[in-house]
């Protein structure tokens, strides 16, 4: 959509007050020409002034919004950047590198330190006027989530100073590693530093010249300009690679092309000037290990270029090899290491991440064509016929395959445009410890492995086979250097697994292949395949197979859907064709089927706790609140007395799947629970903060409200948990032990609610009145009072569709799931799916509130 040519001329008017376009070759912005909305540009100019300062841009209404940063952005989220506002400038200006003449507004020397296209998280405009402006950056040097946040004026300030942060994600470095400006110090544009520029001649402004995010094509002199979305770009410095999610079956469509899944390491090929270097995905550079790989890729001839692939030995069969790959790197190992190739994302000056991969993979075949050393090698690909093609596979015995859809574009990171489905259970876990040998071994016994949750290593099994002589000899050494006195492990085991332990620093990563999981969590018949030393420890997490579309909310029911209703609860109803929910034909009958597809998941949440219902006889239309007994509640309910204002309360508990059917021929269709149990009523457990949004607040502000609760709890030393409310918002969830009364926990609560509002007031309210929560979200820490209560997880609501309240892993929030996304028809599948509540850990944390704590949170 075109800017209003007023507005902008307004907007730069500023702008050309400042400046004599007669004596600067700055462009005047008399075309500026916005890009698509989905393109917005940003840049970032380096511009040696009086003073040194990075100017950061970003494309917004048909202007470049700009602020002067004096020590530039930095890629550390506890480096909070001071960015001054100034006046907007043209379009063009993005485009701007030369030298302003002595005597000019801002004279000295800019370069174009980076650009590329922007995000907005939620609406830009809004954010700009309220000034929390949150937003992701796809440059050629910074990347990922960044925040601008503006502060209060002081004294006789005249200009508007904003904050510049890094968010926590991937992209994020801690320290001297995200001083990104002393690191990374040049041009994109040119490649040159500022003396180099400021040697060369004053650039002059061509004014006909159109702004794009394509900026300053010239015409590509190779194949590469024949790929669609092929951008002309500096070489990145660095480029993730892109991974793959875990899915328990092959995708169905034609849309896929499939590759074999190697047993290697992932490595990311660099080439610079013709200079090579190998990289794994957690940016080791692996270049002297791999140098036979490097020479054959030096010999294809390419001067810049990105390239993906995975590096693995080879058996006879045909077979990749982990346990021989790590072998491979000993000079006199039998079989060579072969870099498999796969992508390309940057190739004779183009940037290829927007190409097709079916396209990408096209060029790439021809960059490598036929290597005759067998140090390098294409790795082709099946279309379509992906059930046969992993039959095939599995009975060739090989790990599986990687689906990856054929129109999709290279996205750093995991997602579901890329699955791998394996023909046998396998993953990373962590070392913890170890035991002594028994019998005839030497070293050691078995490996004590775990993985993260919560954030906390949680023990998963020993693994005492796979090993040779010289694997346990090896590896005992390094456990011996590691050894600690505490076990590292959240639970660490007991009895027969933990005879003759060692503890050691959980800094090693084991690959184990294995039977399956029990129920307890623990692996069956696991066997050593070799350690990574491409994974980082605290990535480490259980993985779990979805099926290929994979959001966990499948709209279509099926024939075990409940609500097909074409099979009877055991539970004696009465009218059990009543239907609750018209707009989907669920009728009493087929809701009770649902609370025993879940029974085993939901008792946790309910069993000892009074509850609160909403009855709707009659369908969800019509409800009213009810507490207490009376004669008409079923036997199969139980009871709890509870002194009351008005005097003792007999409130109904659900301890058993029959107790919640009693519930259901009751009408009820929603169960609100207690945060406390029936043996100490005066005593909560759990504090529940309900994040709810006014209408026009975006889902998106929601889970970053969310991961901004949960951030400020972890800081005070609380773990919570996350789930949905089957409503608009969510719910985060600490559990506590039951040491302190209900007005300590609805004072503590109130005050993390009142911390977020004073922190960022522009979204968040603690304010219940609706004339207040325009715009934001309402932290309501009024669910942590006596007899308030909160509804239960796997609950339906009385509302269309019949949504459920559920709980997530905190990776699964994202804006593919929302408040109301499963329901009666897909929480079952999801559930099977799972096999383990996301929510495993809950009961095992214990935690309480402490005066230090609340301390924190005044002095705030």
């Amino acid at each position: 959509m075109m800017a209003n040519k007023p507005t902008t001329v307004r907007a730069l008017k500023r702008y050309r007050e400042k400046r004599n376009f007669v004596r600067t070759p700055e462009p005047s912005g008399k075309t500026s020409v916005p890009t698509r909305p989905d393109q917005r540009l940003f840049v970032i100019q380096k511009h040696a002034a009086s003073r040194l300062h990075y100017d950061f841009r970003l494309e917004l209404d048909g202007t470049l919004k700009s602020w002067a940063v004096p020590k530039g952005p930095s890629l550390d989220p506890s480096q909070k950047r001071l960015a001054v506002h100034v006046e907007d400038h043209p379009l063009e200006y993005a485009n701007f590198e030369g030298i302003i003449p002595p005597k000019q507004y801002g004279a000295g020397t800019v370069l174009i330190w980076d650009r590329g296209t922007w995000e907005p998280v939620g609406d830009p405009r809004a954010g700009y006027r309220q000034g929390v402006l949150k937003f992701r950056l796809e440059g050629q040097k910074l990347k990922g989530a960044w925040t601008l946040v503006r502060m209060h004026r002081r004294g006789e300030e005249e200009k508007d100073n904003w904050l510049l942060i890094k968010e926590q994600d991937d992209e994020a470095k801690k320290g001297t590693a995200g001083d990104i400006v002393a690191h990374m110090p040049d041009s994109v544009e040119s490649g040159q530093g500022v003396e180099q520029v400021a040697k060369g001649q004053p650039r002059v402004w061509q004014s006909n010249r159109r702004a794009t995010t394509k900026l300053a094509l010239s015409k590509p002199r190779s194949e590469v300009s024949g790929l669609p979305s092929a951008v002309k770009a500096e070489c990145p410095e660095w480029i993730a690679p892109q991974l793959a999610s875990l899915a328990d079956r092959m995708p169905a469509d034609g849309l896929w092309v499939h590759e074999i899944k190697y047993d290697g390491y992932r490595i990311v090929a660099r080439v610079r000037d013709g200079e090579v270097r190998l990289f794994t995905r957690n940016q080791n550079d692996w270049t002297e290990k791999l140098k036979p790989q490097v020479d054959a890729l030096v010999s294809l001839g390419l001067s810049n270029a990105w390239l993906d692939g995975e590096a693995a030995v080879f058996t006879e069969e045909g077979k990749t090899d982990f346990q021989a790959l790590q072998n491979a790197f000993d000079l006199h190992a039998p079989r060579p290491i072969v870099y498999c190739l796969f992508d390309v994302m940057y190739a004779n000056g183009y940037d290829l991440r927007q190409v097709p991969l079916v396209e990408r993979k096209r060029l790439l075949a021809s960059l490598i064509g036929e290597d005759r050393t067998g140090v390098i090698r294409y790795s082709d690909h099946i279309e379509g016929s992906g059930q046969a093609a992993f039959a095939e596979a599995c009975r060739q015995g090989l790990e599986g395959l990687i689906s990856k859809r054929g129109d999709s574009l290279y996205r750093s990171g995991r997602g579901r445009n890329w699955l791998k489905v394996k023909c046998e259970q396998r993953q990373e876990f962590v070392i913890g410890g170890y035991t002594d040998p028994a019998g005839s071994r030497k070293g050691f016994g078995a490996l004590l492995v775990g993985v993260y949750q919560a954030e906390r290593l949680t023990y998963a099994g020993k693994v005492g086979t796979g090993y040779s002589e010289t694997s346990l000899r090896e590896l005992h050494a390094q456990l011996k250097r590691l050894e600690q006195a505490r076990a590292p492990f959240v639970n660490p085991p007991t009895g027969y697994d933990a005879k003759g332990a060692h503890w050691v620093k959980p800094t090693l990563v084991a690959e184990v292949r294995f039977a399956e999981w029990t129920k307890e969590g623990i692996l069956r018949q696991p066997s050593f395949q070799g350690l990574r030393q491409d994974k980082r420890p605290q990535g480490i997490i259980r993985e779990y197979a979805h099926p290929p579309d994979a959001s966990g909310s499948h709209r279509n029911a099926t024939r075990a859907d409940p609500a097909s209703n074409t099979k009877s609860s055991a539970f004696k109803l009465t009218h059990p064709e009543r239907v609750l929910f018209p707009d989907i034909g669920l009728t009493k009958d087929g809701l009770a089927r649902y609370y025993e597809a879940v029974g085993e998941w939901i008792l946790p949440h309910l069993r000892g706790r009074p509850l609160t219902l909403v009855r709707c006889p009659q369908g969800y239309q019509e409800c009213f609140y009810r507490k207490h007994v009376n004669e008409t509640v079923p036997k199969a309910i139980g009871r709890i007395e509870i002194e009351e204002d008005g005097g003792r309360g007999t409130y109904m508990v659900a301890d058993t799947v029959e107790a919640v059917l009693g519930l259901v021929q009751m009408g009820v269709l929603e169960l609100h629970t207690w945060g406390a149990t029936r043996e100490q009523v005066d005593r909560p457990d759990r504090l529940t903060f309900d994040l709810d949004p006014d209408p026009s607040v975006p889902w998106t502000h929601v889970i970053e409200g969310a991961q901004l609760t949960r951030a400020l709890l972890k800081e005070l030393g609380l773990v919570s948990f996350v789930k949905t409310t089957g409503g608009k918002g969510l719910h985060i969830v600490a559990p506590i032990q039951r040491t302190h009364n209900w007005e300590e926990a609805k004072a503590f609560s109130k005050s993390v609610a009142e911390h977020l509002v004073r922190t960022i007031p522009q979204r968040f309210t603690a304010n219940m009145a609706k004339r207040v929560r325009k715009g934001k979200i309402f932290i309501d820490y009024l669910r942590n009072a006596r007899g308030a209560t909160a509804i239960a997880a796997y609950s339906t609501r009385a509302k269309p569709g019949a949504p459920v309240s559920v709980p997530l892993s905190w990776e699964e929030l994202s804006a593919e799931v929302r408040s109301d996304t499963f329901t009666v028809s897909t929480v079952p599948a999801r559930l099977k799916r799972l096999q383990q509540d996301p929510w495993v850990e809950y009961g095992r944390v214990k935690q309480r509130l402490t005066d230090r704590m609340s301390q924190r949170l005044r002095a705030a």
